[in-house]
């Protein structure tokens, strides 16, 4: 089950990802039981969650990042594990975050959520399994120095902890004061959105061994990613249907949000900033493959030229 993936394909053509796409989610598969394995339900709602056609942007960075940072094939094969558990994380926190105690959503990835297609005390089992799994495949990535892998543990429970991901959980929850400040919004977006983000990233970073410089500067890049990726999602929220965004939408009604705060022509022009200022501390970085990384963050963020 834990056999890494053969050959980590250079990608030259941001418009066709297909390649290193079927690697990771041959290996998404791969890295969880089939659901055929007892308990089955349990499994077959994993799976569900997992494995939903989804653009993979996260374990697509994290492979990407390692690319531009090293040659070494030993790390860029492990950067596609690394980008799979946040994958992982990803689909355990869209799991909690679809319940009805939660945003009650009914769609996900074009697909029934979690809860609605199995029952929601399965959905919770399977986030938590999600969970418990991504720190798994980080322990035992294969030759790689075990400092490493502990700092890689270490680091995605901060990002999902109490202090992160889970911490903008709550504070979204609790997300009703009309009256917040700008600064506040982005506070609970970069713990919502931008900690997993920074995961992704920052991991890859720290798998590679790059400098203390490059990582800063990474890590500059994933906070304002994450911010504009958070606002893009506030955006396709307010202008597309169920079909078109291929989720539930109209989640953010009463919540403060960026949109709720600037309008729609602000809006736009503070993910611009948000893009700008992630795309320099990208290029400060100095990856072999900057060129390519902000080739695709602009195709993830193409919808801002519709709205």
């Amino acid at each position: 089950m834990n056999k890494p993936t053969a050959n980590i394909l250079e990608i030259v053509d941001p418009q066709d990802l297909s390649p290193i796409q079927a690697q990771i989610e041959n290996r998404l598969s791969s890295l969880i039981p089939s659901d055929q394995t007892w308990p089955v339900k349990l499994h077959a709602a994993q799976r569900h969650a997992l494995l939903s056609p989804g653009k993979r942007f996260r374990p697509l960075l994290c492979v990407l990042i390692a690319q531009g940072a090293t040659q070494d094939i030993t790390k860029r094969r492990a950067a596609i594990d690394v980008g799979c558990a946040a994958e992982m994380v990803h689909a355990a926190s869209l799991i909690l975050d679809d319940l009805p105690c939660m945003d009650d959503a009914a769609l996900r990835r074009n697909s029934p959520t979690t809860h609605i297609a199995f029952d929601e005390s399965t959905a919770i089992l399977s986030a938590t399994a999600l969970l418990n799994r991504a720190f798994g495949v980080l322990a035992r990535l294969r030759d790689i120095d075990p400092a490493i892998r502990i700092a890689l543990v270490d680091l995605l429970s901060y990002s999902v902890g109490s202090t992160g991901l889970i911490a903008g959980q709550m504070a979204d929850l609790a997300n009703g004061d009309t009256q917040a400040s700008l600064q506040d919004v982005e506070q609970l977006n970069r713990l919502k959105t931008g900690a997993l983000f920074e995961f992704t990233i920052y991991s890859a970073a720290i798998l590679t061994e790059l400098s203390v410089g490059q990582k800063e500067d990474l890590k500059d890049f994933a906070f304002n990613l994450g911010l504009g990726f958070q606002l893009l999602d506030d955006l396709k929220d307010s202008f597309m249907d169920d079909a078109q965004a291929e989720k539930s939408v109209g989640r953010d009604e009463g919540k403060a949000t960026i949109l709720a705060l600037l309008g729609t022509k602000d809006s736009k022009q503070t993910l611009k900033t948000y893009l700008i200022s992630a795309k320099g501390a990208l290029h400060r970085a100095g990856l072999q493959n900057s060129s390519l990384l902000e080739a695709v963050i602009d195709r993830q963020f193409a919808f801002l030229n519709e709205v």
